[in-house]
């Protein structure tokens, strides 16, 4: 392609969008790539403050950015998402799915530092619904040295894929509610209301619930119990502070569970409990999920209910971003809470 004064690219083709906008009320493209400039279009291209553009020349060996960024988008990933573009140099990548979102963070690092190509996504871990968009990609120039291009695009699949989204697979959820005060029934238990809304969302259900005292035999057998029933998730309810009649971890590991982190740098939070009976993932929630509307479950709920394997290391790094503001209107997952 060739930059021409916009006098001298009268009759030719652009080779790009050009974008107008007019402040507070829209932005999009005045011309379209390929078209064809005549001398009515001097004074708009005038006014938008364009004195020069590219239009196409025959000569190869040149990628577009909208052809560029085509094929960046479909390396980028390889199931569930789907494609939106080209505009103004830039394809959208949507999810296919309800799912979590994972990002290739390292590679995401790499794309953007190449100075020619970038790509923007939403945060890892997002609970992501059909047709959401998750990430945009384009070239920074007009268009790229095919020599420089290719290598990139085959050291990105190499690396692969960038993003990833994960159904929610895990269906068949467990609920076991700890505590004498429950189990004698003095005080109702409202963990069905408060949990039933967060898993259904997930397409998940919750297909046991049982209410166990604070002996760590019996709530190692109703959690083994509920692994022969077929849950593929199992959330523990409170138990898990350090007064004395608090034995619901014991109960975990007694199940024969491979605790991954008891306590978390979150608020609320601080007392959660990560275990795996097998790849059943175990959730020890503090009793502060009573209280608070969102707390360090809506954080990995997801992530186990979606399959998703979490870490020690994940759990301690989420000391950034780990604290809840309890904002008198809740906006969650629109907030910093849990982004790391």
């Amino acid at each position: 392609m060739i930059k021409l004064s916009i006098e001298k690219a009268v009759g030719k083709p652009l080779a790009h969008d050009i974008t107008r906008i007019i402040p507070g009320k829209s932005k999009g493209p005045a011309f379209k790539k390929g078209h064809i400039l005549s001398k009515n279009d001097l004074a708009i291209l005038s006014d938008m403050g364009k004195r020069s553009v590219y239009v196409f020349d025959p000569e190869k060996g040149y990628i577009h950015e909208d052809n560029a960024a085509k094929v960046l988008a479909e390396a980028f990933q390889k199931k569930w998402f789907t494609l939106e573009g080209p505009s103004e140099g830039r394809f959208n990548i949507k999810a296919q799915i309800n799912g979590l979102f994972k990002i290739n963070i390292n590679l995401l690092t790499f794309i953007n530092q190449t100075e020619t190509i970038i790509c923007s996504t939403i945060h890892q871990n997002t609970v992501c619904c059909k047709g959401m968009t998750v990430a945009a990609t384009r070239i920074i120039p007009v268009a790229i040295e095919e020599s420089e291009f290719w290598p990139i695009v085959e050291e990105i699949r190499d690396k692969g894929p960038l993003l990833r989204l994960l159904p929610f697979s895990r269906k068949q959820v467990g609920l076991v509610v700890t505590g004498e005060e429950v189990f004698s029934g003095r005080v109702k238990d409202y963990s069905l209301d408060i949990l039933s809304p967060k898993v259904k969302p997930l397409g998940g259900k919750i297909i046991s619930h049982q209410i166990c005292p604070d002996k760590k035999e019996a709530i190692s057998r109703v959690i083994r119990q509920m692994v022969k029933d077929g849950c593929d998730v199992i959330i523990a309810t409170g138990g898990l502070s350090v007064d004395a009649d608090d034995v619901t971890l014991d109960g975990i590991v007694s199940s024969g569970a491979k605790v991954v982190s008891y306590g978390s740098p979150i608020l609320p939070g601080a007392m959660f409990v990560l275990a795996y009976i097998g790849d059943i993932p175990i959730l020890g929630i503090p009793a502060a999920f009573f209280y608070y509307k969102t707390t360090v479950l809506d954080i990995f709920l997801p992530r186990a209910m979606s399959g998703d394997t979490i870490t020690r290391e994940e759990i301690v790094s989420l000391g950034h971003g780990g604290l809840c503001l309890n904002c008198s209107k809740c906006r969650y997952p629109i907030c910093p809470f849990g982004k790391g």
